[in-house]
């Protein structure tokens, strides 16, 4: 009977054990909740763990949809994975073997389709993605997928295998959309700059307007200086001159006035036919004195 009893003991022991090790549980985080079984192959929500891969989710983004999917906005996933075998393994092919994402809908289990890569994706990125990783090596890569609805939460599930045993799932709210905030900062800045460029045509109209009354000033400066250069040159002149040539020039340019007036040089008078003609007094130069 002890005996009896002690293998009862034994395989009820078993029972709890196995079913210890399928047992799962649910944790609830602000972005969503995850659900996951216990064991030696798993997915908690960021990390997967399977025999011959292992994959870490680093971040997740969602971005507006543009002509490349139809117009449906994007949740994208930042993810590492490592190659645990010989096995030739990509970052792509290694995360579709393991990853499907879903949205709920009335009609069927709402797989999502899978998108284009975006396009802040890096360089390095898309030359890696489907190379093949060596044992122990590791790629940063990514997958994005198309929304259905831009309300309902999207759960990622993980499988193991062909049979595809549950490993876990992690729901995803929708979060506000990058490339709107990238959008909303271009327009920001081209706003700024729009500003600035009408600034700076203010600021050129001003100085158009300044160099132009500045070069009127000037040209107006330049007259003025000319003049008076002129002015000068007359008034020293004739202060050199002797009282003789003083006396000769005020006498020609009385008869100058005269033969040119039509009432004093005859033109009209009866007894005169010509006008008078006026002789030009002889000046003799005077050395001007320097100043």
């Amino acid at each position: 009977m002890k005996k009896i009893g002690l293998i009862c003991a034994t395989l009820l022991a078993c029972v709890s054990l196995a079913a210890c090790g399928n047992q799962q549980a649910s944790t609830s985080t602000k972005n969503g909740s995850t659900q996951q079984t216990h064991g030696k192959y798993y997915f908690d929500g960021t990390t997967a763990n399977l025999q011959d891969v292992k994959i870490k989710i680093t971040g997740v983004k969602f971005y507006q949809g543009d002509e490349t999917t139809n117009g449906k906005n994007v949740i994208c996933f930042d993810y590492t994975i490592t190659n645990k075998s010989d096995k030739d393994v990509n970052a792509i092919t290694g995360w579709q073997d393991i990853f499907n994402a879903y949205q709920d809908n009335k009609n069927t289990e709402g797989r999502l389709e899978v998108a284009p890569m975006p396009e802040d994706t890096s360089d390095q990125i898309l030359q890696d993605q489907d190379q093949s990783i060596k044992k122990g090596g590791s790629v940063q890569c990514r997958m994005a997928y198309e929304l259905d609805s831009n309300k309902k939460p999207v759960v990622l599930k993980a499988t193991k295998g062909y049979d595809g045993t549950f490993l876990g799932k992690k729901t995803f709210k929708i979060g506000k959309s990058l490339s709107q905030e990238e959008s909303n900062n271009d327009s920001g800045s081209s706003s700024k700059s729009s500003d600035d460029e009408k600034t700076v045509s203010k600021t050129d109209k001003v100085s158009v307007s300044g160099n132009s009354d500045e070069a009127t000033n000037k040209h107006q400066t330049t007259s003025d200086d000319s003049n008076n250069s002129a002015q000068k040159e007359a008034d020293d002149y004739w202060n050199n001159l002797s009282p003789q040539d003083k006396e000769n020039w005020h006498q020609w340019s009385i008869a100058e006035s005269k033969a040119n007036d039509p009432y004093q040089n005859g033109y009209y008078s009866s007894n005169s036919s010509s006008a008078a003609s006026a002789v030009q007094p002889v000046v003799t130069p005077q050395p001007v004195q320097p100043q």
